[in-house]
């Protein structure tokens, strides 16, 4: 494990509808024979030594993956906001990786890059070809901006970045890193 690893946690988002899977829990669907959840903890065990997992749905299947695993407290679904809002006061460091569990090839430099200007901006988050990507390192301290935008019905996750002072880190020289499994 590096030096950074043990100064960053990482909030697997594995919670959803999974409408694009015909309703299945997307963390679960298998992909070379093991569990979307189980590549996405692959990728980062090396660059993170916390791993919460937010779901909600399967709780106990996602236990045998990591020890904290959160579900949304909502009673409806209000996506990845609501996720990272719940997972967040279980994260033991200032910065954390936020990833979708979707991604099964992510870069085993991801976190080396996104927190480059960690300690400059509250968002540090992965772009291909000029799209934002659901993989960025954020700063504990962002709770509160989180919760505000949930209790104002402003559920959109790039919408909350945009509101905040980010940086987007360019992955244009590794672009199938971040190519994610969101249809069956």
């Amino acid at each position: 494990m590096n030096s950074s690893a043990k100064q960053v946690s990482c909030i697997i988002l594995a919670g959803g509808e999974g409408r694009r899977v015909h309703g299945q829990d997307k963390g679960l669907v298998l992909f070379n024979d093991r569990p979307l959840i189980a590549h996405a903890i692959a990728a980062v065990n090396k660059q993170c030594d916390d791993i919460v997992i937010s779901a909600n749905r399967n709780i106990e299947s996602y236990q045998q993956y990591a020890d904290t695993v959160i579900s949304d407290t909502s009673d409806s679904y209000r996506g990845p906001l609501a996720g990272i809002a719940a997972c967040l006061p279980y994260c033991r460091h200032e910065h954390i990786l936020v990833i979708a569990c979707d991604m099964p090839a992510l870069p085993a430099m991801l976190v080396e890059r996104l927190a480059a200007d960690a300690d400059v901006y509250p968002v540090c988050i992965a772009s291909v070809d000029d799209h934002h990507q659901l993989a960025m390192i954020i700063h504990h301290s962002l709770l509160p901006s989180i919760r505000q935008s949930l209790d104002n019905e402003q559920l959109k996750l790039i919408t909350w970045v945009r509101s905040l002072p980010y940086t987007t880190v360019s992955f244009d020289d590794m672009p199938a890193a971040f190519a994610n499994l969101n249809r069956l």
